[in-house]
């Protein structure tokens, strides 16, 4: 699981949450625990590169599916930048679930810090966040909680992976594949360093669709980052493209004012 810290938090907690995918369900998997670690790199680029941010890091993801678990883990740094994110998760009717889920990261000194978790047993999901703009430094915060509704799909960015990879993530019939994920709401016309005065939680939808990418004409999938970040625009999709074990091998965007973001993954 925008290029300001709270912004930025969504945008990277998707992309590198995007370590673990596939359309389908592969042939190697088998009920044994697996363990893999690899590393990654990230560049941030804003105002047109005027300030340029380098990231390195690694992915340790624990998956036994003979009890039904998951552990991943990405944590990274570099100059002026840094971040770690955890989810941790379980298979219930049929896919992954997740029931815990972390992220911090600091650029230029600035922080944000999110912890979700879901509770399937009371069936409510605690949703605290607390982050800084980019440039005024403003602080956004979230303390709310949400219902756990049995009839709606609910993923973080890692759970929604690794469906994705399994097949448990299941195409409609228009091909898209469709899930929901917790997020800050974000307030109509909302700028990179515009705040309120209180902050709610919500559900937003997340969709991808698989199709070969126009260069490598390996599979890809477009990514709307609007939904999640006030530095998005709906017409500047991420685009992830997918190695031959169906893992994201790279992943770019851009948004407003100039930002970028590349990450490439072994």
């Amino acid at each position: 699981m925008s290029i300001s810290p709270v912004n930025r938090r969504n945008f990277l907690t998707l992309g590198l949450g995007l370590l673990l995918g596939s359309s389908f369900r592969p042939p190697r998997l088998l009920a044994e625990p697996v363990a893999r670690r690899a590393p990654f790199s990230a560049d941030v680029g804003i105002l047109y590169q005027l300030m340029t941010f380098h990231l390195e890091g690694d992915i340790q993801e624990s998956i036994d599916r003979s009890a039904g678990r998951y552990d991943v883990r990405i944590s990274g740094t570099g100059d002026s930048i840094a971040n770690r994110i955890e989810s941790t998760g379980v298979l219930r009717g049929g896919r992954w679930t997740p029931l815990q889920g972390s992220a911090w990261f600091q650029v230029r000194g600035r922080e944000s810090r999110t912890q979700i978790t879901y509770d399937h047993d009371r069936k409510i999901i605690d949703y605290h966040a607390k982050a800084e703009t980019f440039f005024l430094r403003r602080l956004r915060v979230v303390d709310d909680t949400l219902p756990l509704r049995a009839d709606v799909t609910i993923d973080d960015a890692v759970s929604a992976l690794l469906n994705y990879r399994d097949g448990f993530w299941r195409p409609r019939p228009d091909g898209t594949l469709h899930t929901n994920i917790v997020r800050r709401r974000l307030n109509e016309g909302e700028g990179p360093d515009d705040v309120a005065q209180a902050y709610r939680a919500e559900m937003a939808p997340l969709d991808l669709k698989i199709e070969p990418d126009p260069e490598t004409r390996r599979p890809s999938a477009l990514l709307d980052l609007s939904r999640f970040s006030s530095w998005a625009r709906e017409n500047r999709p991420a685009r992830i493209v997918f190695d031959d074990e169906r893992r994201p091998a790279l992943i770019t965007g851009s948004m407003i004012l100039g930002t970028s973001l590349t990450i490439r993954l072994a």
